[in-house]
């Protein structure tokens, strides 16, 4: 499934946004509430703007800190298939096996890495920005002790705000402004969202 998401801005507006140093942040969404927030792509806007994407994910692992403000460095990554647990050790992904205790359509992690007491794992998702390209950006962090797993099901949910000092892969535990929530239903793939200066917070157009 490909979807795409257009996000447009009257000019005076994006005076506004040029004045505050803000840019555009996007946060996608797992099911269920056992992992942290990350701004997945973060861009200073034009007039019209494309945000487009495939329903692929890759799994990663890393050692930041799961807290407000860190930025995550993904130490390893490998694209995944759903209905799969992945054993990470020796600091990498392992050969999959088939998941028989969970959705068919999540992705599960097991930590089998025995030289710290957890690590930071996640899903992660290529995103084209206005034509621009960014590889495996993390969706999500979740910390988890050696010898346990994490299962993580996505969801085609995007959250949109304005933010200024942020950047890509940063976790997110306080919004400042209004964020706007956008589901995609089955069958649908395209939305066009727009920016209320009044309101200061963005509404869905079609």
């Amino acid at each position: 499934m490909h979807y795409k998401l257009n996000i447009d801005f009257a000019d005076e507006v994006l005076d506004t946004i040029e004045k505050a140093r803000q840019k555009v942040v996007l946060v996608k969404h797992t099911a269920g509430n056992g992992d942290s927030a990350v701004a997945w792509v973060c861009f200073k806007p034009w007039e019209n703007n494309t945000v487009e994407w495939k329903e692929e994910f890759a799994i990663y692992a890393s050692n930041s800190q799961v807290q407000n403000g860190a930025t995550i460095t993904k130490l390893s990554d490998r694209q995944a298939v759903c209905g799969m647990t992945y054993p990470f050790e020796a600091g990498y992904f392992r050969t999959p096996t088939k998941s028989e205790s969970y959705a068919s359509n999540s992705y599960t992690i097991k930590n089998n890495y025995k030289d710290l007491d957890g690590i930071t794992v996640g899903l992660a998702q290529d995103v084209v920005v206005n034509g621009e390209a960014f590889e495996s950006n993390p969706i999500n962090a979740v910390f988890l002790p050696c010898g346990q797993s994490a299962n993580m099901t996505p969801i085609e949910r995007v959250d949109i705000y304005l933010k200024n000092d942020i950047q890509d892969s940063t976790v997110i535990t306080h919004i400042s402004s209004v964020p706007l929530s956008i589901v995609y239903k089955e069958g649908e793939s395209v939305k066009t969202v727009g920016y209320n200066s009044q309101t200061g917070e963005f509404y869905i157009k079609k």
